[in-house]
């Protein structure tokens, strides 16, 4: 048999598949949810064993965890708080994730302890102590994993119905103090968005294009707004998603900036191209043209 270090150990760790509390089980419930710019993770964990969770409550062992992409090769470890031991918060930019993300849950020593399992311990373990370092694993949960796609711009924008507007318009509602931008239009043209929303080929190069067009008119009023308005917008909103957006692909629509000024139509598009495909390439690509002749 070959001994691996990351799977064999000289005392009880409590996991899946190992029988060193077999009465005992380690879950780790995991939750992420994407807003804007950002992916929010929790962590909660639930410890039947009183020996280990009695070494979490006092604070000589803590829930942690460790969160990987390949695809960007992005590693961070993340742990419970003090206040709240049995659960963890932490929020990553979505700029750092793409596509499968893992999450790999352990209870981990704080510091040198010695540990006595208690009654859900294996019988060979009965009435032993063990010396366990600051690092080793008291028990490990299985492996969570869960998928981001890439940063959209257009999940900023809400689709509404308003039959005030003639069939084939659509008009572009914007309020910095709420979360999402308002694209409205009469139900036979809100079913015909609604069916191609998701073809880029078309979506990005006319509906999204435009209308970003639009917000950014505006948003170059609203970033000349003193700090303490701005800061009253929702921070998971449009105006901050676009601003960080901005910040980071290295855009500005000031003249009074160090860095080239973008026109409106320039800026929509790099926006909208984030990391992927530029906007109108897509709409070449439906007309068989090849983008580089």
């Amino acid at each position: 048999m070959k001994y691996e270090a990351n799977r064999y150990f000289l005392y009880p760790v409590a996991r899946r598949f190992f029988n060193d509390y077999p009465e005992s089980e380690i879950r780790a419930k995991c939750k992420a949810e994407q807003a804007f710019d950002r992916v929010q993770i929790t962590l909660t964990y639930q410890v039947d064993d009183i020996s280990i969770s009695r070494q979490i409550r006092d604070s000589s062992a803590r829930c942690v965890a460790m969160l990987y992409c390949a695809d960007t090769l992005y590693r961070q470890s993340i742990q419970a708080s003090p206040d709240s031991p049995f659960k963890i918060v932490t929020s990553v930019p979505m700029i750092l994730l793409r596509n499968r993300v893992q999450v790999h849950p352990v209870i981990v020593a704080q510091k040198d302890i010695q540990l006595l399992p208690l009654g859900n311990v294996h019988k060979e373990y009965a009435g032993m102590s063990f010396n366990i370092k600051a690092g080793q694993p008291l028990a490990i949960a299985s492996r969570w994993s869960f998928n981001v796609d890439p940063i959209q711009m257009q999940s900023i924008f809400n689709l509404n119905i308003d039959n005030k507007y003639k069939p084939d318009e659509f008009e572009v509602l914007i309020d910095p103090t709420e979360k999402y931008i308002d694209i409205i239009a009469n139900d036979n043209t809100m079913s015909w968005f609604h069916k191609i929303r998701r073809d880029k080929k078309v979506v990005l190069p006319s509906i999204y294009i435009s209308s970003l067009i639009t917000v950014l008119s505006e948003f170059k009023e609203y970033n000349k707004e003193v700090e303490d308005i701005l800061n009253g917008y929702p921070s998971d909103g449009w105006f901050w998603s676009i601003r960080r957006k901005m910040d980071e692909i290295g855009i500005t629509l000031s003249d009074d900036s160090d860095k080239e000024k973008c026109s409106l139509m320039m800026a929509a598009q790099r926006l909208l191209t984030g990391h992927g495909y530029p906007p109108f390439r897509h709409l070449l690509e439906q007309q068989g043209v090849d983008s580089n002749d």
